[in-house]
């Protein structure tokens, strides 16, 4: 599997099977649960991998008779899917520029509506909001407070995975806090020309 965007999917969904056996559904939640908040995945997208993973050797799968529902397939990871999964951990290289789809609309917002930038920004900070909180429960559940900038720093990595989570959500809270004056509520989208902030980052 390459490490495209569909290759990834191939690889998450057989890092996931390394914790444990699970039918699709149930693999399909455990991602939701964990690598979704930081890696978006369909549960198409998921189930579509894991007769690849048994067709190339790393999983293996088994039907279970249910009483009262359909059969299902369970899939667990092999010995040779754990070391190619290790193999794939400690070579791949992800080097593509992130996207962020906020800074390309901002960066055009002088061409919209003064209404459709402040909907955006609002979007925005929906979306931070959420993704703290989710991230502070996270760590609250592990015993961990997260609130302060003094957060013990987690020993396990799916832990900092939150801490991570919940830091650059709140960087992107202090940033919108901090551009709150720079758009004006009404009229044209324009950066307001008067803010020096907007100077400087024109020179």
């Amino acid at each position: 599997m390459a490490s495209s965007e569909r290759g990834i999917v191939g690889w998450l969904a057989l890092g996931l099977l390394l914790d444990g056996p699970a039918s699709g559904y149930d693999l399909w939640h455990r991602a939701e649960r964990s690598v979704a908040h930081f890696w978006p995945v369909t549960k198409s997208a998921l189930y579509a991998e894991l007769p690849r993973l048994e067709d190339r050797g790393l999983a293996s799968s088994t039907e279970v008779s249910q009483r009262n529902y359909p059969d299902k397939r369970i899939y667990a990871a092999t010995e040779a899917g754990r070391a190619a999964f290790v193999d794939w951990l400690t070579s791949v290289e992800l080097a593509e520029r992130p996207r962020h789809p906020q800074q390309l609309l901002l960066f055009f917002a002088a061409h919209a509506p003064a209404a459709h930038t402040q909907r955006l920004l609002a979007g925005w900070r929906r979306q931070a909001e959420q993704v703290r909180e989710n991230c502070r429960q996270i760590l609250f559940a592990k015993g961990i407070q997260p609130d302060g900038r003094q957060v013990p720093v987690p020993a396990d990595p799916r832990l900092l995975t939150a801490l991570f989570g919940m830091r650059r959500s709140e960087a992107d809270l202090a940033f919108l806090d901090e551009i709150a004056a720079t758009f004006r509520a009404t009229g044209d989208a324009r950066p307001d020309p008067s803010d020096t902030r907007v100077r400087a980052a024109d020179s």
